[in-house]
């Protein structure tokens, strides 16, 4: 048994092999430790020895693997170090060694469980494993029941203890003890002496100490320095067991996961709340500035969206008969410029642009045929019916247009009394009364020395419009207030805006006002100043064909007007006649609360079966004047009309005109949105890719696209030009937060060497500070956000006060929010990349004598 243990003890763990150890070059070498030739057992309790200076501590950190030799050779149970690499020495330091420092070198931000376990964290192993190891070595050490205390609650040796534990922990082959009680009274002195004692009895303890008596009385083994040698060793290793060798296992690398070092980041910033904070805070400026020009940039798109979605509905895509295409307008307008073009700049000559030229060929004519429109009608009609029927699809209809003025087809009972005596009564079509009214406007324009026309007046009087045939739109946009919706030919809608009114003038063509007086181009109207909803629904309409309204008169046409109250005269008939279809209103409506603009102007609004009825009226299309205007012998295909009401000059009504030619002159396509009429864009392009002849191209408009294209790059440019200015600030707190991990390294350079110490990799150490530079960017990106989010709530209450049906002006997109973030702690780890190699690189041993 006696032979057996004395075996056991003498077997080497350890050999140092003329080990020279040189500070410095040149002429500031300084030779620490002089050709050190040891061999240590793996179990015995060494003292070193020696006065300060002598390299008591230089040799304990050779041998634990802070600090590398100059020469010679370190075996570890019989393997040579000298092609040791980084990753084998953390290793090493990880499995083979425990610390144990004169200043504890516990982390201050780290519970007394936590503290004990970084090197198990380290190893891999499983937190229930390591759970259990930590609280049987605290055990052991004499510190059950506080393992979650902070060192600076716990006593000196308490805190000795709690070193000694953590260099227990994963079992290591050696503990390296240096001045241990240094800062220890007698008694607690004691007490960690007699710990390494017995912890002595089954691994190898080294201790450097300059305190001889407590070595004699607990050392197994004295080893004395002087200038770098060895001048005394009481109990040195025999030659016959040099070479009592044990296998060597190979062990698991350390490494520090992400978690660790996420936890160790977390843990310090929060024992520096304040700091924290306000260092986030600032981070958080430039990702404030940044989210709320795109939040503005965000919601005013949406805004302008949204107005450009109720504009696509009240100016839908159109194709004419004529058009302007748009690209020869930038052309003209000097928007495409080609290097020809720039070329010029340069000569000492001035250029003939053909404007005349440019301008005929920006006016395209287009040939809407059959087969255009049936091509128009697959993909909206038939490829995205089943879309349609989903509520889905690129586009609520497709209206054709015919070139006649419906106006001319509606007639209403008309009251005046333009000499204060009886109101008496006309009935006449809706077009006559409104161009009475704009001759008398004219009239009054030209005593004046205004020069301008009053053609916009007609603008100003929005009498009779079409209903787009989908009835989605038209419940998407207005409110049924009374009535049902019109569907039929002689069904008609009365709209009104949003506080339920119509013009004067409007209801005075549509007869529900008398004309009360004319003077000069002042026309007056009764004052009546509301109609019931049964009102506005007893009043009668009325459609005349052509054959009842135009009688030949010598070489023209008159128009006649029905005037019951008035004698029979020339032109003027006592009655509507049989013939005529009497229309009434069925319904009112109005638009929508959050619709900016809708598709029916105020006034009547009549259906397409109304318009389909007046091309398939045999009265219409046999009439005499229809039948003279597409006479062989009438080369212009067109007649003369007089209108009594107007003692000028005739008008000359075309085919079109007289709803005698049901050949389609417009094509008008309701989209859905935006992106919809892009597609549908898209599919109109194709039929000219196909068609290679310049007559056989048809050119639609899109009334809307350049103001909202000017509009969109406006918006753009401002955001773009706010988001660099911005940035700049961004870049500015990105900096500020690399400067305050710098400050974190300095702070916490003991640390970086205690986690050297335990066998974290110079990688483990760059990726603690980067974690917290991680955790720093992302609490700026947060608070950016958040702040972002909430100031947006009075901004979007302030700016809904002053424009209505605004919606939120201020929103932020998530994805921009979760993008921001990322780009706020991309920043602030592009920021700690140099700090957190600082980190890396700092040397363990200067690190730990770091206060």
């Amino acid at each position: 048994m006696s032979t057996e243990k004395t075996n056991s003890e003498n077997k080497i763990a350890l050999v140092l092999d003329n080990i020279v150890k040189v500070y410095g070059t040149g002429d500031t070498k300084v030779e620490a430790l002089k050709g050190i030739n040891l061999k240590f057992r793996k179990n015995e309790f060494v003292s070193v020895l020696g006065q300060s200076g002598c390299g008591k501590t230089t040799m304990l950190n050779l041998i634990g693997g802070l600090d590398r030799y100059t020469s010679g050779d370190l075996i570890i149970n019989g393997r040579s170090t000298k092609e040791y690499k980084d990753g084998d020495w953390d290793t090493y330091r990880n499995h083979s060694i425990g610390f144990v420092f004169q200043s504890y070198n516990l982390i201050p931000h780290q519970t007394v469980m936590s503290n004990v376990e970084l090197a198990l964290k380290l190893s891999g192993i499983s937190k229930e494993e390591r759970k259990q190891r930590v609280l049987d070595v605290l055990e052991k050490v004499g510190l059950k029941g506080l393992e979650y205390k902070l060192p600076n609650q716990m006593s000196g040796g308490q805190m000795q203890r709690i070193a000694i534990a953590r260099a227990l922990v994963n079992d290591p082959d050696i503990i390296l003890a240096d001045e241990p009680t240094g800062a220890l009274d007698t008694q607690t002195s004691v007490q960690v002496l007699d710990l390494l004692k017995e912890v002595a009895k089954d691994r190898l303890v080294i201790m450097v100490t300059h305190n001889p008596e407590l070595a004699k009385k607990y050392s197994t083994r004295i080893i004395t320095l002087l200038d770098g040698q060895v001048t005394g060793d009481t109990n040195p290793v025999k030659e016959e067991v040099e070479n009592d060798k044990k296998e060597q296992v190979k062990q698991k690398r350390s490494s520090m996961n992400i978690f660790t070092a996420f936890a160790l980041s977390l843990s310090n910033l929060r024992t520096k709340k304040g700091r924290t904070i306000l260092t986030s805070i600032a981070g958080s400026i430039g990702i404030i500035g940044i989210a709320l020009v795109l939040a503005v940039s965000t919601g005013f798109s949406a805004y302008v969206n949204k107005l450009q979605g109720d504009t696509l509905s009240t100016y839908p895509l159109t194709v004419s008969e004529a058009t302007i295409d748009l690209e020869d307008f930038q052309k003209i307008a000097g928007k495409v410029i080609t290097d020809e073009t720039k070329a010029q700049r340069l000569a000492q000559k001035v250029f003939v642009r053909d404007g005349f030229g440019d301008l005929t060929n920006m006016l395209k004519s287009n040939r809407l045929t059959d087969e255009y429109i049936e091509y128009i009608d697959d993909f909206v009609n038939q490829k995205n019916r089943e879309a349609v029927r989903k509520g889905e699809g690129w586009a609520y209809c497709v209206q054709l247009g015919y070139g006649m003025d419906i106006n001319d087809y509606i007639f209403s009972k008309i009251g005046y009394n333009f000499d204060n005596t009886e109101t008496k009564h006309t009935v006449m079509s809706v077009n006559t009364l409104i161009q009475c009214m704009l001759n008398m406007y004219e009239k009054g324009i030209e005593s004046t020395d205004m020069n301008f026309s009053a053609s916009f007046v007609r603008e100003y009087i929005p009498t009779v419009c079409e209903i787009p045939s989908n009835a989605d739109l038209i419940s998407s946009q207005y409110d049924l207030l009374s009535g049902t919706w019109a569907k039929e030919e002689n069904e008609l809608l009365l709209v009104v805006d949003r506080y339920n009114r119509v013009s004067d003038i409007t209801l005075a063509v549509l007869g529900f006002k008398s004309i009360e007086g004319v003077d000069g181009y002042n026309v007056t109207f009764d004052d009546v100043k509301e109609f019931t909803f049964d009102q506005v629904k007893e009043k009668s309409f009325y459609y005349v064909n052509n054959t009842e309204r135009y009688s030949k008169t010598g070489s023209n046409y008159l128009s006649r007007v029905y005037a019951p109250d008035s004698e029979s005269a020339s032109g003027f008939m006592p009655e509507i006649p049989a013939s005529a279809m009497e229309m009434k209103i069925t319904g009112i409506v109005r638009i929508k609360d959050g619709i900016s603009e809708g598709v029916l102007d105020t006034g009547l609004a009549y259906t397409s079966k109304f318009v389909s009825h007046i091309l398939n009226d045999e009265n219409n299309i046999n009439s005499p004047i229809v039948t003279e205007a597409k006479a062989d012998e009438n080369p212009s295909k067109s007649v003369q009309v007089v209108n009594p009401l107007m003692m000028n000059e005739p008008i000359k009504y075309t085919l079109r005109a007289l709803g005698g030619d049901s050949t389609v002159s417009k094509i008008s396509i309701y989209s859905k949105g935006y992106a919809e009429k892009e597609t549908i864009k898209t599919y109109l392009d194709k039929w000219n890719d196909v068609h290679e002849q310049e007559e056989d191209k048809v050119r639609y408009s899109d009334s809307t696209a350049l103001l909202f294209e000017a509009l969109n790059t406006t918006v753009d440019a401002v955001k773009i030009v706010l988001i660099a200015f911005t940035a700049i600030s961004l870049v500015v707190s990105s900096i500020m937060i690399g400067i305050i991990t710098y400050v974190s390294v300095v702070e916490r350079t003991k640390e970086i060497g205690v986690l050297r110490s335990i066998g974290a990799r110079k990688k483990d150490i760059s990726r603690i500070f980067n974690a917290e530079t991680f955790l720093i960017g992302l609490f700026a990106g947060i608070i950016g956000i958040a702040f972002t989010y909430l100031v947006s709530i009075p901004l979007n209450i302030l700016i809904a006060h002053f424009i209505e049906n605004a919606g939120s002006i201020v929103s932020l997109n998530p994805l921009h929010a979760l993008i921001l973030i990322a780009i706020s702690f991309a920043l602030t780890l592009i920021a700690g990349i140099i700090p957190s190699r600082i980190a890396a690189k700092k040397d363990p041993v200067v690190a730990l004598r770091t206060e």
